[in-house]
Formats: structure tokens, C-alpha cells, sequence
């Protein structure tokens, strides 16, 4: 659970505002620290990871970024080594202002990137194509982004059945339905859910991501529940398990008709260019609720 909120406020939850170019980046430069699991999924995607000198704890994909040194996360960066390495740009997120300032002496230069937004997504990887000076790759990828997504968008506009309410879990309480953090609107979690064809069953949310009751949920009754549990190795075992706790809510009926994703990897939470595997796991869940209920109103119809 400690990890999920780390990686809110590092990845989805952007608090500090600043302009998107904290300093004028000019020349290419060849030392650079990223600051963000998505900044160093980009980055490799275009082909610029031999100018990575280090990441942060969080970033773990591609494989190879494992590799890099490290410097610390979003609450504990290592200055010392941060300094030591003489980065000639940090890339980052409006969450890492606050670094930005307390290395404002040693004259680093810093680029701070929203994204919290899909189109926050495309903007970042236009940016590093420009300064990186490989603009025919960052164009390539948002290109292969883009096509992705409306892939399964079109399978959506396709399928004109019931559009179902999801509540989706970003964290709760570990073993019970206590403390759940949900996505509302206004992040890309959501816009990809509704893209694919389904609704959020809490729109109006005082934030991108906030708690909800269960007696809100009780009132919202969702027709599915969807568990972001990345860095977990699931199986059936711990499938009946979280099912067994999400049984203190049988009232909603996502619970009462074992309407329960969990989705585990990584990308799920992670706005860089494998959105589109997330899209392609929501569109399956949606594909298999209809197909449910279908064969349910169908079995009904037969008697």
C-alpha cells in the first residue's frame, strides 16, 4: 500500500505547478537523470538510453533500466549523488519542483513535464524528441500511441451495449474494504476507461484520485470493480482471496455478480508508451461483462 502512494504522488498525483520548461535547455545534452518511471520508459523508446546516467528506485521498465545507477525517489533523492554525477539535465514531473529548487545552486538544468493527462503523454514525448533532436522517433511513437488507442476506441464505438459503471481502485486498506483510494475524472486512467466504452461510477470526485466510502459506493453501485495491483503475482488463490474481502460489500452489485478485475503490471499506472496495454485490458473487461450478461438475459429469455 506504502509503494501505491509513493508512486501516486511521483507519477499520477502532480501537486507543484511550474511551466513545462523550468530552464532553457539548449545544445543536446548527453548526461541526463530522469526523475520519472514514464520520463525513463520515453526515453528508451527513442533510443536515447545511452544518455541516461541514472533513474529514480521506481523505474524498473524496461528491463535494462534496472541496470542504471539509482537516485533515490520522490521523497529521498540522494543529493550527494546527484551532484557527484554532474547531470547536464534532469527530466521530471511538476512533482519534482520542489528538487528543482534544492539544486537551484549548482545552476542544473531541470524540464518539468505534466502528466496526469493522455495529451500530457503526447506533449512529453514531443518535447524530449525536440531537445534530444530525434523528432522523426518521438514523432514514430506518438504516432504508434495514437493508432493504438483509437484501435480500441473504434472497438467501442463499435459495441453500442450498456456502458458499464466502473469504481476504479488505485489502493485500500490491505485485507479489507477500508480507505479506498478510487480514480475519478480528469486522469488518464479514466479517459482510457471511457475511450473503451465505460463509465466511472465517481465522475465527480474533489480530485483526479480521492477516497470514497463504502457507503458511497453502496449509494453509486457500480457494475464493476476494477483493482490496480501492479508488481503483484496473481493466481486463483489470491483471486478467491480478494473476492472473500470484497464480500463485506454484497450490496453492490459488482460484488454480488463477481464483477472483480485486478490488473497487476506495471504499465497500468504508468503514463508513458504502453497506455496502450491498458487500453487493451479495459476493453477485454468490458467484452467480458456484455458477454456475461448476455448469455445471462439469454439463459433468463429460454425459460
Amino acid at each position: 500500500m506504502k509503494t501505491i502512494f509513493v508512486l501516486l504522488f511521483i507519477i499520477l498525483l502532480p501537486f507543484w505547478s511550474c511551466s513545462p520548461n523550468r530552464y532553457q535547455v539548449t545544445g543536446q545534452p548527453g548526461r541526463i537523470i530522469s526523475l520519472s518511471p514514464h520520463i525513463t520508459e520515453i526515453l528508451y523508446a527513442l533510443g536515447q538510453q545511452q544518455k541516461i546516467i541514472a533513474v529514480t528506485d521506481f523505474c524498473t521498465y524496461p528491463p535494462q533500466a534496472k541496470k542504471k545507477e539509482k537516485i533515490g525517489g520522490l521523497f529521498n533523492p540522494n543529493m550527494e549523488k546527484i551532484i557527484a554525477l554532474k547531470p547536464e539535465l534532469l527530466i521530471g514531473t511538476p512533482a519534482n519542483a520542489q528538487l528543482a529548487d534544492k539544486l537551484s545552486n549548482w545552476h542544473f538544468k531541470f524540464i518539468l513535464l505534466p502528466n496526469d493527462r493522455i495529451s500530457d503523454v503526447y506533449s512529453t514525448i514531443d518535447s524530449l524528441g525536440k531537445i534530444l533532436n530525434c523528432k522523426t522517433k518521438s514523432d514514430h511513437l506518438k504516432a504508434l500511441l495514437k493508432d493504438s488507442l483509437s484501435y480500441y476506441a473504434d472497438l467501442a464505438v463499435n459495441n453500442s451495449k450498456h456502458a458499464p459503471k466502473a469504481l476504479l481502485v488505485i489502493g485500500r486498506q490491505q485485507g479489507s474494504t477500508r480507505n479506498i483510494m478510487a480514480a475519478g475524472c480528469n486522469n488518464f486512467i479514466n479517459t482510457i476507461w471511457e475511450m473503451c466504452g465505460g463509465k466511472n461510477a465517481f465522475p465527480d470526485l474533489p480530485a483526479p484520485y480521492a477516497q470514497v466510502s463504502r457507503e458511497a459506493l453502496i449509494n453509486r453501485q457500480p457494475d464493476i470493480i476494477i483493482e490496480f495491483k501492479f508488481k503483484e503475482k496473481w493466481n486463483a488463490n489470491k483471486n478467491r482471496k480478494n473476492y472473500k474481502e470484497w464480500q463485506a460489500l454484497t450490496l453492490i452489485k459488482a460484488v454480488k455478480y463477481k464483477q472483480i478485475y485486478v490488473l497487476t503490471g506495471n504499465y497500468t499506472i504508468i503514463p508513458g508508451p504502453r497506455l496502450y496495454l491498458l487500453a487493451r485490458d479495459f476493453s477485454q473487461i468490458i467484452n467480458r461483462y456484455h458477454q456475461q450478461f448476455s448469455e445471462s438475459f439469454a439463459r433468463r429469455a429460454l425459460k
